[in-house]
């Protein structure tokens, strides 16, 4: 898996715990409010650190063709 898919997969699982700290917080469960966004937040700070990581590697039309074909294949 790719740094830019890592970083997209972090970033939702963020998202995710950022809403659940967000509902819980009215219902007033703050231990868990607050332990969903503590890690909400070093997700999304691992995510920022993956997609910036991202940009130094080449797009996936950009590789060259034997980087592209899967590993298991045998090369001629």
């Amino acid at each position: 898996m790719s740094d830019g898919k890592l970083a997209v997969l972090f970033f939702e699982v963020g998202m995710v715990l950022t809403l659940i700290s967000m509902v819980l917080g009215p219902f007033e469960i703050t231990g868990w409010a607050l332990a969903t966004a503590a890690v909400a937040c070093v997700v999304a700070f691992s995510g920022m650190f993956l997609a910036f990581e991202s940009w130094k590697e080449p797009l996936e039309e950009e590789r060259p063709r034997e980087m592209k074909q899967p590993e298991n294949q045998q090369r001629e």
